[in-house]
């Protein structure tokens, strides 16, 4: 396997030190290898990381559009036919380009937005562990999302185009969304990657919304590595359960062994960054990294 060990710097932000030159050497203290930026609870400055990194073996593996942590992403606009929603979403990717940018690094990990529906919505976070998500509820939902599936698809596909038109120089990866109107479940990201065949458009694939989505709607955790494992660009290794998202590892119902058997074991390396929730305590560090030792990531 060849991958490196990331830590999320939405945890980091929080339980690690404020200064960026030790927050550095305390992520390798901590047995990572470098960092993925995005936002988070404490604004990290992605410049002043950079900077703070000279002559430190850190590596940045890039910068994530919007939080992982909330439901409606800031790319949630990707699929909206209001034109300030997609505006909105553009400007996410463009913030997020710049950090890429300001940490030397060329990739950019984005949702490609929501599916618009008619009508209030009583919850659509799978990560909310105040919500049964029994299989009534989940149908409904499903259902009213059905209605404007396609045409959120083909506007997260323009708005992509935009984006790959936009920033010659940057990779995108997609990923899967917490929220059960994302357009990017397996046939939406199957149908964008069908529309858009281009070199610089992968897949990030994030261990605990893979792992929720299966225990919600039986989306099989390995079909989406198995669909877009050949455009792999890195993954997240939080965890999850009814009790929450972004979890240490091994307290939810993802398959680390199987998710280490699809990373390459030739090539590029690619960036395996645990990412929490910043409940998670540091105490729990050392189990956690043993957890990921044990699977080889």
């Amino acid at each position: 396997m060849r991958a490196q060990r990331h830590l999320g710097s939405v945890w980091a932000s929080v339980h690690g030190p404020h200064d960026p030159r030790r927050l550095l050497t305390w992520a390798l203290d901590q047995h990572f290898e470098g960092i993925l930026f995005g936002p988070g609870p404490r604004a990290l400055d992605p410049g002043d990381l950079r900077a703070a990194a000279t002559d430190l073996p850190i590596d940045f593996s890039g910068a994530r559009a919007g939080s992982f942590l909330t439901e409606s992403t800031a790319t949630a606009g990707l699929g909206s036919a209001k034109e300030g929603e997609r505006l909105a979403a553009m400007r996410a990717v463009q913030q997020a380009v710049r950090a890429a940018e300001a940490l030397g690094s060329r990739l950019v990990i984005l949702e490609p937005g929501l599916v618009p529906v008619m009508g209030e919505i009583e919850c659509d976070d799978l990560g909310d562990p105040a919500y049964d998500w029994t299989e009534g509820r989940t149908q409904a939902l499903l259902a009213r999302r059905k209605a404007n599936r396609n045409a959120a698809v083909e506007r997260a596909c323009r708005g992509l185009y935009e984006i790959l038109k936009a920033y010659p120089e940057m990779e995108f990866a997609l990923c899967g969304g917490r929220n059960l109107r994302a357009v990017a479940d397996l046939s939406g990201l199957r149908d964008i990657y069908d529309d858009l065949h281009h070199a610089r458009l992968g897949y990030w694939h994030d261990a605990a919304v893979a792992a929720r989505r299966e225990q919600v709607l039986g989306e099989a955790f390995g079909e989406w590595l198995d669909s877009f494992g050949n455009r792999l660009r890195g993954c997240s290794l939080g965890d999850a359960s009814p009790d929450g998202m972004y979890l240490p590892p091994g307290a939810g119902g993802v398959d680390y062994g199987l998710l280490a058997s699809y990373l390459p074991r030739s090539g590029a390396i690619l960036p395996a960054v645990l990412e929490l929730d910043p409940s998670v305590a540091p105490s729990e560090m050392p189990g956690m990294i043993a957890c990921l030792t044990k699977h080889g990531l």
